[in-house]
């Protein structure tokens, strides 16, 4: 599940290591804005209400912090959902990062996806589909999903998990073996 995906990082170092170096990478890149012309060339923006946007997503987040969030999310469990807060006018004002196993689509046989639930404690938040942006790697299972590199690891992570605990459990209890072996001469 997607909790258990994200709380892999916490608990194993190398795991850690590698989706912050990602993270960070991801986060450090400077982002532009184009616009595509009609001659096939791109041209740079200057001003533009998504730029200004982008370079400040809410009052809690840095851009830095917000595209890191995004990345751990997506490299953990193939999914990045983001809310767009919009003013009394429609205009899109902060995102904000919502956690992967707090949300899930609602489909639907007409639109293929007829809004948002999110979840928080026993409290179920209906979105609408307009304030939400979804980016998944494509799960081979589940067409409403994604798939994280780590799912297909946490039988690996949780055998490393136990390795790493009875070693410490060793060493705690003083490096002696759990028990006596008594042979009979013969």
């Amino acid at each position: 599940n997607h909790l258990s995906q994200m709380q892999a990082m916490t608990s194993t170092s190398w795991l850690f290591a590698v989706v912050d170096r990602i993270a960070a990478s991801a986060a450090a890149v400077p982002w532009r804005l184009f616009k595509s012309l009609p001659d096939g060339q791109a041209r740079l923006v200057g001003q533009h209400v998504i730029k200004d946007l982008w370079a400040s997503v809410n009052p809690f987040y840095t851009r830095h912090e917000f595209i890191e969030t995004s990345v751990q999310h997506f490299e953990l469990t193939g999914e990045i959902w983001w809310l767009i807060v919009r003013n009394g006018s429609g205009k899109p004002v902060e995102l904000w990062n919502i956690r992967p196993d707090r949300i899930r689509p609602v489909p639907s046989s007409k639109d293929f996806v007829a809004g948002y639930i999110y979840k928080i404690g026993n409290v179920e938040i209906p979105l609408q589909r307009t304030d939400v942006i979804f980016i998944r790697r494509p799960s081979p299972l589940d067409p409403y999903r994604g798939i994280g590199t780590v799912q297909s690891m946490m039988v690996d992570l949780g055998a490393e998990s136990m390795a790493a605990s009875f070693t410490r459990n060793f060493f705690t209890n003083g490096a002696m073996p759990g028990g006596i072996l008594q042979f009979d001469e013969g």
